[in-house]
């Protein structure tokens, strides 16, 4: 008996912990459901019930929009019978949000968003946690197609939230934008987003930041990168299976099959495919569909043809019966694609090709362009087999231009912007460790050198002290080779920095040459193939113009292919040369040059960290200056770090100043006589007259710790005095500044 009393206190005093942890927290995303409801029963306080049923509204319309739960009717109805003798906080926010949950069940998806906004705009006038309610509002224009829409509230709402919190609904915009750049097949932003989500959800919503890593795994996959997506599918394995997180593991089956697919590792994509199905017996889903469509696409590989189109009818009655796209929150859902796969393998030429068609129309219509060009690509190389070279031409142009639509900064290097940056921040505050170790060991050589002097004095009296004072001394010089070393590494770490900065833009130059280099090769072998084609016939079939036509294409496109080869070749150079330590020789260089490339390359590597950041740029060239004689890797990080201080100084201004200022940065070049004038000017807020003396000091920075390390313009005066020449500043606060630079001709 007292066990028993004792199981039962002890189930109390849990449940008591649950229910004050829960009611500490506008929302809480972690809780357990069953704990919420049972503290709920046993309830005695109004006030408390309210609490735990405004809490259980918000978990409860967490998975509304995957039609696991509509209990949210019943809670929400509650908290408004109350509202009639009680007074209960956002009540006017729940009776709107009811009213668009219902316009949403009769898939009236347009009054449903109208209502889920105001919902939204009435919650914030609170600062309630509302990642739920932002996360079905993203849903209708999914369901809607209205992407560009999405893209504008969710831009203004982080925006926003940025400003005004909370943290929660930071998070939920990001994952919202991320999935709006999957759409538009923007990688690196979609990931980027998704990372800065999932980070954020670490702190109250661990499920959602898994979930979220296994969208970041397949991204990577659809990316190509299959070495960062089998990374984070290895990091996410073990927590799914640990938490029991049955749709997320269905999920991550699935991915993992596409990607051993996509790799022609047919026996292991089947295994996933079966594994994902395994666990997703018990109920029929999107998911379902998903897992049959690549179980389908295994076995056409392995040549299991009578089974794969088995599994492909069975995928298509669950698209059938519950009216799925082929791009949703689940995933994409390549039914058709399975199809044509399936009669392509049989040689069913004619048949396969009209279900590509329908596939590329489906992806079309859900404004997909991930899934557009997959199919224009396809469909290109497929009629371009089929000796149909007109229609092959016409989706090859559709392709292109389709991909020059695409305003995307992807890295050519597919590692998503945001991975970059946490390292560079992991870099930022190892400097300013150095920094403080610095200052600290200068401390201690003061110290130790008057310790020194007091001991010279003293030696009058105590000769034995003389032994101290070796000591002392040695010990002296070591702290002082200490401090030399970290300036050395402070100077290195600033050149890297350096170099860290025209990553992003030489990213963002690169990517055009080799897009065009790589798209060129693929229609080249199509032509080949064609000219092939035309000439295994009879001669008097042949036709010699048609040959001829395709000679000068291959011709054409060979010329271009070198062409954007050297472009590229040439950016590489440009890197390698700024990467360089040491002197280097002085060689003749072309200044306009120079100046126009590292500017435009701090602009874009500036845009490439923040896509909202813009400044107009200006340029007004000498040409009769000619090539001067100057180290060009040294001149080029000077020119570097005052273009990227004029652009920080022009975008904090435009923070400050809103949409009625107008950042510009330009930059000039004149002859003087037997001298070379270079002005790099911005009209952002000015430096200060008290401190204008100090900005060539060395560790000086006006910028908040972490973002400078006071070395660039100290770093920039040292290399234009050992060129000879002279580096000025003239600036005037509240107006701009304008650095002034003067270099020998010859």
């Amino acid at each position: 008996m007292i066990t028993t009393y004792k199981k039962v206190f002890l189930f109390f005093c849990f449940l008591f912990f649950v229910t004050i942890h829960c009611l500490a927290q506008d929302s809480c995303y972690n809780c357990k459901l069953d704990s919420l409801e049972v503290a709920l029963k046993t309830a005695k306080t109004i006030d408390k019930k309210i609490e735990l049923i405004t809490l259980l509204a918000d978990l409860k319309l967490n998975s509304f929009g995957s039609g696991a739960d509509s209990t949210v009717f019943q809670y929400i109805e509650a908290l408004i019978e109350f509202s009639k003798s009680q007074k209960i906080k956002d009540i006017d926010s729940y009776k709107v949000l009811l009213e668009g949950l219902h316009f949403y069940t009769k898939k009236d998806f347009l009054n449903a968003q109208t209502a889920f906004i105001k919902s939204v705009e009435l919650f914030d006038k609170t600062h309630k946690q509302i990642v739920s309610l932002l996360t079905v509002l993203r849903l209708t224009y999914n369901a809607l197609g209205n992407q560009e829409d999405r893209y504008k509230l969710y831009t203004d709402k982080l925006q926003y939230y940025l400003v005004n919190g909370p943290a929660g609904n930071v998070a939920a915009c990001y994952h919202s934008l991320a999935g709006y750049y999957l759409y538009k097949a923007d990688y690196n932003l979609a990931i980027s987003d998704y990372l800065k989500a999932s980070d954020m959800y670490k702190d109250f919503n661990e499920r959602a930041s898994r979930n979220i890593l296994n969208v970041v795994a397949n991204t990577y996959k659809d990316w190509g990168n299959y070495e960062k997506a089998t990374t984070y599918f290895n990091t996410i394995v073990p927590k799914a299976k640990l938490a029991n997180d049955s749709t997320g593991i269905i999920f991550m089956y699935i991915n993992l099959s596409s990607m051993n697919r996509l790799q022609s590792n047919y026996a292991q994509s089947l295994v996933f495919a079966d594994s994902a199905l395994l666990y997703d017996s018990h109920k029929i889903t999107g998911y379902t569909a998903e897992a049959y469509v690549e179980k389908a696409g295994a076995l056409t590989g392995l040549n299991r043809l009578d089974e794969a189109l088995h599994y492909l009818d069975l995928a298509k009655k669950v698209v059938d019966s519950f009216h799925l796209k082929i791009f949703a929150a689940y995933g994409s859902l390549e039914s058709d694609y399975g199809y044509y796969q399936y009669y392509l393998a049989l040689e069913k030429y004619d048949v396969a090709v009209t279900y590509l068609l329908e596939a590329y129309k489906k992806s079309v219509e859900e404004k997909s362009n991930r899934l557009q060009l997959k199919y224009l690509k396809e469909l290109s190389i497929f009629y371009g087999l089929h000796n149909q070279p007109a229609l092959a031409f016409n989706y090859t142009k559709k392709f292109y231009d389709l991909t020059d639509s695409l305003d995307s900064e992807n890295s050519a290097f597919k590692i998503a912007q945001y991975e970059n940056e946490k390292k560079e921040l992991q870099q930022n505050d190892s400097l300013n460790v150095l920094k403080q170790q610095g200052a600290i060991q200068a401390a201690v050589i003061k110290k130790n050198n008057a310790m020194l002097w007091g001991s010279l004095i003293a030696i009058i009296l105590i000769s034995g002290s003389l032994f101290f004072v070796y000591r002392q001394y040695h010990l002296n010089k070591k702290t002082l080779l200490s401090l030399r070393k970290t300036q050395r590494q402070l100077i290195i770490a600033e050149k890297m920095a350096s170099l860290g900065e025209l990553t992003a833009g030489i990213a963002h130059e690169i990517q055009n040459p080799l897009n065009f280099v790589n798209n060129f090769s693929e229609v080249n072998t199509e032509l080949i193939e064609d000219l092939k084609s035309e000439r295994s016939k009879q001669k008097s079939e042949r036709d010699e113009q048609l040959e001829d036509e395709l000679l000068n294409d291959i011709a054409e496109n060979e010329n271009k292919i070198t062409h954007h080869g050297k472009r590229a070749d040439a950016i590489v150079k440009g890197m390698l040369q700024h990467s360089r330590s040491g002197s280097g020789a002085k060689e003749q260089t072309n200044i306009n040059a120079l100046a126009d490339e590292y500017f435009r390359l701090s602009y874009h590597g500036l845009r490439a960290k923040d896509n909202l950041f813009n400044a107009a740029m200006k340029t007004d060239f000498d040409e009769t200056i000619g090539d001067i004689n100057i180290i060009p890797q040294d001149i080029g990080r000077v020119l570097l770090n005052l273009y990227n201080n004029a652009f920080y100084a022009v975008n904090d201004k435009k923070k400050q100043a809103g949409n009625n200022f107008g950042p510009i940065v330009s930059v000039s070049t004149k002859k003087l006589g037997d001298k070379v004038e270079i002005k790099v000017s911005d009209n952002g807020n000015g430096i200060p007259q008290k401190i204008v003396d100090k900005i060539f000091q060395p560790f000086f920075t006006t910028k908040p710790t972490g973002q400078g390390t006071g070395l660039g313009l100290s770093l920039s005066y040292d290399i234009i005095k050992a060129h000879g020449g002279e580096i000025k500043v003239g600036s005037k606060e509240g107006e701009g500044t304008t650095f002034t630079i003067q270099l020998t001709a010859n």
